[in-house]
């Protein structure tokens, strides 16, 4: 029983430090996207500001606001749907409005990452890597030899 607890918690221990030197290494990626644009480094370790100046750089502030309004409504209706709603034509009225804004959501989600790959010299096929495998090519156009040239 010993035996086992000891391994469970050093197996977890060293997805912990995988998982931390990931994280390490996300910040340095944003960090050089950042630099890359010719914007000062440190703005991309504050969390909201960095998504919003990362929108300001590839793309337009107003989407940014517009992802982050539709984020806020998908909560709620989430909440509703889960917790307060439970049965009825409303229920179905409100998962359907729910599915809409997930679907816009992840519109907003592709045109970024589309404009994010085009403003660093990349092209379709690294806009569905960024897409479908964000933190991992995040890390290919932030540590790779990719240079800004602008928005797209």
């Amino acid at each position: 029983m010993l035996n086992a607890l000891l391994l469970t918690a050093g197996i977890e221990f060293y997805v912990f430090l995988v998982q931390f030197a990931f994280f390490i290494l996300q910040i340095i990626s944003f960090w050089m996207l950042f630099q890359k644009a010719d914007v000062a480094g440190w703005k991309s370790i504050i969390p909201i500001y960095s998504n919003w100046k990362m929108f300001d750089i590839v793309w337009k502030t107003k989407y940014f606001w517009f992802t982050l309004g539709l984020s806020v409504v998908y909560s709620v209706l989430m909440y509703l749907v889960q917790n307060v709603i439970t049965a009825g034509v409303f229920f179905v009225v409100l998962t359907v409005v729910r599915l809409i804004v997930l679907f816009l959501s992840c519109m907003l989600e592709y045109f970024f990452c589309r404009h994010l790959a085009y403003s660093y010299g990349k092209g379709d096929g690294f806009t569905f890597g960024l897409f479908f495998l964000y933190p991992i090519f995040i890390l290919i156009l932030g540590l790779g030899n990719s240079r800004f040239i602008g928005k797209r």
